[in-house]
């Protein structure tokens, strides 16, 4: 389970991958991360990569079994 903060994902969104110097692409993120809340120390939310949108969770493991089910 990868775990990345906002501005991670951002920058990879940003940066262009252009270029023959370049190490080949990465693969490609799941649509849905588990990111550290934003509202709350301690807390987790499931960030949809696509729209943007963040889903609250109480606990990491509520986090990543709802990432799991919800990348099927």
């Amino acid at each position: 389970m990868t775990q990345i903060s906002i501005a991670q994902w951002l920058t990879a969104q940003l940066t262009p991958n252009k270029g023959h110097n370049m190490p080949a692409q990465q693969p490609a993120l799941p649509r849905y991360q588990v990111v550290a809340s934003s509202r709350f120390y301690g807390c987790f939310d499931v960030l949809d990569t696509q729209t943007g949108k963040r889903e609250a969770c109480g606990n990491l493991r509520t986090a990543r079994a709802t990432v799991v089910s919800l990348n099927k």
